[in-house]
């Protein structure tokens, strides 16, 4: 399937804030089409039709032919741009697709992977001469309401739109799957002095054409700089997993994600911050050996905030790679096992007791075994371990690599290192038993 972007707008209420065309707007460290283009290629589409209006040698020039992102993008430009965004999406007739189906999205409107994802599969369902547009009719979620094309629908069909729609059960969210269908209702509506997107639809509507797609996820028209904002936070919310444990959601998170709204706007790379993370690890190792506990157990919590901030913005500007997942699970194994070598020294070279010696191995022996454990269970079952639904009571034990540290960082400050070693031996080993045990009745 092709994808065809709309980029011809002027964006007039972002233009004091930005002086580029607004596809070009950086939301994040990536212009707003870019973003979209990203998104739509991590969902296995290559080919890209980008029609242009105003300011289109700018946004030609930025984006090429598409080599850098992966892609391959030709450009259909519209000269009455200023007419209405139907006229843009008319001027796909000049090329020549058929029956063929394809992804119709704004440039200008942001969305959560998962919701393009899930309406690409609902794409396969439809019959020859169907639209399928994306709704939303969690009306009270909906942002600037008031600007929203409203749409009445009925048996997920699309009855009528209109922005000044007075009886309405959803707004439409700008992302359609077209065909020739589309392009011949658009030229009937062009034919007959109406010209926008909306007007080619509600001809498809009156003939129960236009099937809809109620969406789950999140979106935006980032249309203003009060939307822009919106649909900033929107994305950082957006890269939190939900198997986030306590001690990362609670308290490394708001953090992380401050320092990845910063870093997203400069060239740095999740793999240097993964670097990072584990350098300031190697920091913490030695303060721990050097009887500076305070500040040790500081740089430990650094380390795991910046742990979190590669992920994020590898999820954010579409950088993950399967690389970058195995230098961090290394990076971290090597981090973590310096860290408990260092307050292992440091408690023996203290008090010269040999016991220090056994709990510290407990403990450096202990901590893979999670990982290890997932890992393992993924690759003979195919299915990704989740604590929250197999450790039981267990899964509120701190042993995941958040929590871990999150009791080094404690028990450097409060200088009790030997309660911290002896916490992690017996949570960390208890934990990986307790799944040993449940696996008999999973694997």
């Amino acid at each position: 399937m092709k994808a065809v972007l709309l980029a011809a707008g002027e964006g007039k209420r972002l233009r004091p804030f930005f002086s580029r065309p607004k596809p070009l707007v950086p939301l994040l460290g990536l212009a707003l089409i870019q973003r979209n283009i990203l998104a739509l290629r991590d969902c296995g589409i290559k080919e890209f039709i980008i029609i242009t209006g105003y300011q289109a040698e700018e946004i030609e020039e930025y984006l090429g032919t598409g080599e850098k992102l992966g892609v391959q993008i030709s450009y259909l430009h519209n000269a009455e741009w200023q007419l209405g965004n139907g006229v843009s999406a008319y001027t796909l007739r000049q090329n020549h697709f058929a029956d063929e189906k394809y992804i119709l999205m704004m440039a200008d409107h942001v969305f959560e992977i998962d919701v393009i994802k899930s309406f690409l599969t609902a794409a396969q369902t439809l019959e020859a001469g169907e639209v399928l547009l994306a709704a939303d009719r969690r009306l009270e979620q909906v942002y600037d309401l008031d600007e929203c094309t409203k749409v009445k629908g009925q048996d997920d069909f699309a009855l009528r739109l209109g922005k000044d729609l007075q009886d309405y059960n959803a707004v439409d969210c700008g992302l359609f799957i077209g065909s020739q269908a589309l392009l011949d209702a658009l030229g009937k509506a062009v034919s007959q002095g109406r010209y926008t997107l909306t007007d080619g639809v509600n001809l498809l509507a009156e003939s129960r054409k236009v099937r809809l797609f109620f969406l789950e996820g999140n979106w935006v028209d980032v249309d203003d700089l009060e939307s822009y904002k919106y649909a900033e936070k929107m994305l950082l919310k957006s890269l939190v997993p939900p198997k986030d444990g306590l001690i990362s959601r609670t308290f490394n998170r708001p953090l992380s994600l401050r320092i990845t709204k910063v870093l997203a706007k400069t060239a740095v790379t999740p793999n240097q911050i993964t670097w990072c993370s584990f350098f300031v690890a190697v920091l913490s190792a030695i303060c721990f050996a050097v009887v500076n506990p305070i500040l040790a157990g500081l740089l430990t919590q650094f380390a795991s905030i910046l742990d979190g901030v590669d992920g994020e913005i590898a999820r954010l500007k579409f950088m993950r790679s399967n690389y970058g997942g195995l230098l961090d699970a290394i990076l971290d194994r090597y981090g973590d096992f310096l860290i408990i070598i260092g307050m292992t020294y440091a408690w023996y070279t203290a008090a010269a007791d040999p016991l220090a010696l056994g709990i510290g191995a407990a403990a450096l022996t202990g901590i893979p075994l999670s990982m290890l454990f997932k890992e393992k269970f993924h690759a003979l079952t195919g299915k990704p371990y989740i604590p929250e639904i197999h450790d039981g009571i267990t899964r509120y034990l701190p042993a995941n690599r958040d929590g871990r540290l999150f009791i080094i960082f404690l028990g450097g400050i409060f200088n009790l290192l030997p309660l911290a070693l002896a916490v992690l031996a017996i949570i960390t080993h208890l934990q990986a038993w307790w799944r040993l045990y449940n696996a008999r009745r999973i694997i």
